[in-house]
């Protein structure tokens, strides 16, 4: 099987299986074209280039290198440790398949990556704007209410809110079920002020496209004005305005919200595990970078008021 075919399917397999959002699989499929690419330039026999059997540990070594000594565009270690890990998830997924026996990419090495913490809202700022009247009371502003209190109460990620449907819901029991990451289901609480706004958007919602004839997609919650279902750049922009009301951080995203979500569980001695299985983390390690949040506000707590601080 020649390289082409490989990615190819490969691509079916994130897409069918794996069941990765848009943009995570539009950067794997980048990584291994950038590869195609660089073999292109590095032999002219096109036939020879494509055989997944001319590829071979130095090649992926030398692939990498061109990224990291680069001198017209500086690519960050965040970059290059996700190139790696594509061709590392590509190989795997050959031998697992048994498409390819060989694996050239189980030596290479992951940059070190330093520690960015995420970027968390403060309690007492979300809880204002909640209990604020920054939302009004038309249908558009009981529909971002529910957002913003879903999106904080939840943890749920932008592509989960936008594909929830209502009968995910569950609102006597105050639950929703989402479908993550690998088409992985799980089970949230949302609290009943969340599940309240939800309602009450709902309930205009039907009305408000009803009164004027308009087809909307009732196979989800939340719509835009024309009735079809909200796309992700519109909900970057819809958070970025109520976040900005609150809070001068840079990132002002729904993932900002998630992270606050967790953090503030973890503040009030939530358990991390729990944590954990309520974001859809597969890994622990990945849910332990908001303990470091934790502790750091901790430090910063108790050098503002103990007096040996």
């Amino acid at each position: 099987m020649n390289l082409i075919q490989a990615i190819d399917k490969f691509s079916a397999y994130l897409i069918n299986e794996k069941n990765y959002s848009r943009n995570t699989l539009l950067n794997y499929i980048k990584d291994l074209n950038d590869l195609y690419i660089f073999l292109g330039k590095r032999i002219e026999d096109t036939k020879t280039k494509l055989e997944l059997n001319y590829i071979d540990e130095d090649t992926l070594k030398e692939f990498i290198a061109g990224f990291v000594l680069a001198k017209d565009v500086k690519y960050s270690k965040r970059t290059i440790s996700r190139k790696i890990s594509t061709l590392k998830s590509f190989y795997k997924f050959l031998n697992r398949k048994k498409i390819y026996a060989e694996n050239p990419s189980r030596n290479l090495i992951f940059p070190k990556l330093g520690r960015n913490l995420p970027t968390v809202i403060e309690e007492t700022s979300l809880s204002g704007l909640l209990n604020s009247d920054a939302f009004g009371n038309d249908i558009w502003g009981l529909r971002d209410k529910a957002i913003i209190e879903l999106f904080y109460c939840s943890g749920i990620r932008l592509t989960e809110l936008i594909n929830l449907s209502v009968e995910r819901v569950d609102f006597d029991s105050c639950v929703i079920k989402v479908r993550g990451k690998g088409r992985k289901e799980r089970i949230i609480p949302i609290g009943l002020i969340a599940a309240g706004s939800i309602s009450a958007y709902l309930e205009k919602r039907d009305n408000y496209f009803n009164e004027r004839a308009v087809e909307y997609d009732q196979s989800v919650i939340f719509n835009a004005r024309n009735g079809k279902k909200l796309y992700p750049a519109m909900l970057n922009r819809l958070t970025n305005q109520y976040i900005s009301q609150i809070t001068e951080l840079k990132k002002k995203s729904p993932h900002v919200l998630r992270h606050s979500f967790a953090t503030h569980l973890l503040d009030h001695g939530a358990d991390i595990r729990a944590v954990k299985d309520l974001l859809g983390h597969s890994s622990l390690s990945t849910t332990q970078i908001y303990t470091h949040v934790s502790i750091d506000r901790l430090k910063k707590v108790y050098q503002k008021a103990h007096p040996k601080g």
